[in-house]
């Protein structure tokens, strides 16, 4: 994957690492264990609602667990619903990040995959791109011993570079549609959306797919080390905004 480093700190973010995401500040962890501490600190009611739990079971913390967590509720409604917000937000920052990824080409040693692109783009699609143009250009995925990440049916094509929330949702509005529908599911500037039959777009998010699902939304987008892995031949290409 590629992206445009950057020195953002709003949301607690880290510059982006090795492979250009921005991730998520440890010390935004620290920050929620503390909401949570200084709620209880603060609030009398609800340290005298723990303390008369604990007490109604024989003052043991074990057995008083389930019933302080049922307390806390609201509190922990309240946390998800920042962490959703901040995921979305995140979402945003490496959507713009991102912007093509080229299926296709064939792999070779010592390959100069710059000079592949701009070649490509201007022989067969007419533009007129400098090699200096593009910030960061580079394979997808790790390499296998004895696979080759060769052309699939000697075609290239070119799609957006989404992130992987967003591609997880692309592939879960398929999976919740019939499959004559499913070429109405579309991405267009990092978003899902589904064809109308007036030819406009509905915007789809996972509040859509969820219910017909019955899942949660995340059953549905993979956490970490779970997304859906990309193809082998994949070239992500990110040009310079310099």
């Amino acid at each position: 994957m590629s992206g445009k480093r950057s020195t953002t700190t709003s949301l607690s973010l880290r510059p982006a690492n090795k492979c250009g995401r921005m991730t998520l500040n440890p010390a935004l962890i620290t920050d929620i264990q503390q909401i949570m501490v200084d709620k209880i600190k603060s609030d009398p009611v609800l340290q005298q609602s723990i303390a008369d739990i604990v007490k109604s079971n024989n003052n043991s913390v074990g057995d008083s667990a389930e019933s302080i967590v049922a307390l806390l509720n609201p509190v922990i409604e309240t946390i998800s619903d920042k962490l959703s917000e901040i995921e979305s937000k995140i979402d945003d920052l490496e959507r713009y990040n991102r912007t093509l990824r080229f299926h296709g080409f064939d792999e070779e040693q010592h390959e100069n995959i710059v000079n592949k692109i701009t070649n490509f783009t201007n022989t067969h699609l007419g533009l007129n791109l400098s090699t200096y143009e593009i910030e960061n250009c580079h394979r997808v995925g790790p390499p296998r011993n004895g696979y080759r990440r060769s052309i699939i049916n000697s075609k290239i094509f070119v799609v957006e570079d989404l992130t992987k929330r967003t591609l997880a949702l692309f592939h879960a509005a398929r999976n919740s549609v019939s499959d004559a529908e499913k070429k109405s599911i579309v991405t267009r500037n990092g978003h899902v959306y589904q064809k109308q039959s007036d030819k406009s777009l509905r915007k789809i998010t996972m509040a859509d797919i969820a219910p017909k699902q019955n899942k949660t939304i995340h059953q549905i987008i993979p956490t970490s080390d779970e997304f859906i892995s990309t193809s082998q031949q994949d070239i992500s290409v990110l040009n310079n905004t310099k």
